[in-house]
């Protein structure tokens, strides 16, 4: 074996479900696995540990972490040459710090003879999925993931449900100019200062969930799976609007959300804290090129900011390479 190589979605986030003191379960949530942009890197047995590609110092101390847990269970993981080949910007909506960390756990338990390893063992050993069990379940199974929220800290989100997501529903993804989406630090503070999620709102979001969103999946019924998440986005939105000044994050991003609407996409929205945004359409071809040349011109967008993808039904794909 000269290497694994790991290819990851990435992750859109439409809304949790509770919050608050008053909460059986904590947070929960749906989201939607899609193909692009996705994280791809290769772990290669070396003499010496090194990381290097982008996100490479996101990657570091993350390698040291994994070696000290890994260590306190008794198993040495042996050094390895970390490239990463390709991956998003951080702190857009696109959940690329659990894809990453999910992925490099991934890989580093391969080398040390570690396969398949539980998905519970990757989110103790990385940290991640604890608030949203969205990205993990979804780095395991791809498709439209729904998550349990949680009773206790130390316990990751159950998965409630995991539904393929129709292939011929293009996504439109639109990453308006402007900070970061909140995260570390900023986001904890984020959470402690907003208000809980009212008893009646959760109501409402499980009821989109259930009766919404789910079965226009099942059924393919774009219109009615469009109607019910644009219903549960502003619903969340408002929840999340005194932490980030408005029902989306940016003056900007509630414009293009309404201009989406009126070029006839559906289930609007952003994902996470933002910045990016998602849209849903069935069309194909040379007309979603000109819808893309159109939103590029109108807000002053570069190349990589308008981008069409597809929702995934794959996980993360680990090969062994040689």
């Amino acid at each position: 074996m000269t290497g694994i190589r790991i290819r990851t979605p990435s992750r859109l986030h439409f809304g949790l479900l509770a919050r608050g003191p008053s909460a059986i379960r904590q947070f929960g949530g749906v989201g939607l696995m899609i193909d692009a942009p996705g994280i791809e890197l290769i772990a290669e047995p070396a003499s010496w540990w090194s990381v290097e590609g982008p996100l490479a110092i996101r990657v570091e101390p993350l390698v040291a972490q994994l070696r000290d847990r890994m260590r306190q269970s008794g198993v040495t993981l042996p050094p390895a040459r970390i490239r990463i080949v390709r991956a998003p910007r951080e702190h857009v909506g696109l959940g690329v710090g659990t894809q990453l960390s999910l992925a490099v756990a991934r890989v580093v338990l391969e080398l040390a003879g570690v396969t398949e390893p539980a998905v519970d063992q990757l989110a103790r050993l990385t940290g991640r999925g604890y608030r949203s069990g969205i990205g993990l379940h979804g780095f395991q199974h791809g498709g439209l993931i729904v998550d349990g929220g949680r009773k206790r800290e130390t316990e990751v989100p159950p998965l409630l449900a995991r539904v393929s997501f129709p292939e011929n529903w293009s996504i439109l993804i639109v990453q308006p100019p402007g900070p970061s989406g909140l995260h570390g630090p900023d986001e904890v503070r984020a959470f402690a200062d907003l208000p809980p999620i009212a008893q009646d709102v959760t109501d409402q979001l499980c009821r989109l969930l259930l009766l919404g969103i789910l079965p226009a999946v099942i059924e393919r019924d774009l219109p009615a799976f469009g109607a019910a998440l644009s219903e549960l986005q502003a619903c969340v939105g408002a929840c999340f609007a005194p932490a980030q000044g408005g029902i989306y994050t940016s003056p900007t991003a509630a414009t293009i959300v309404e201009e989406l609407k009126m070029l006839g996409f559906v289930g609007v929205g952003q994902s996470s804290w933002g910045p990016s945004l998602y849209a849903f359409t069935e069309r194909t071809g040379s007309a979603i090129g000109a819808l893309t040349d159109r939103l590029r011109s109108q807000f002053d967008l570069d190349e990589p900011s308008v981008f069409w993808t597809k929702g995934t039904n794959q996980g993360a794909r680990v090969l062994v390479e040689g």
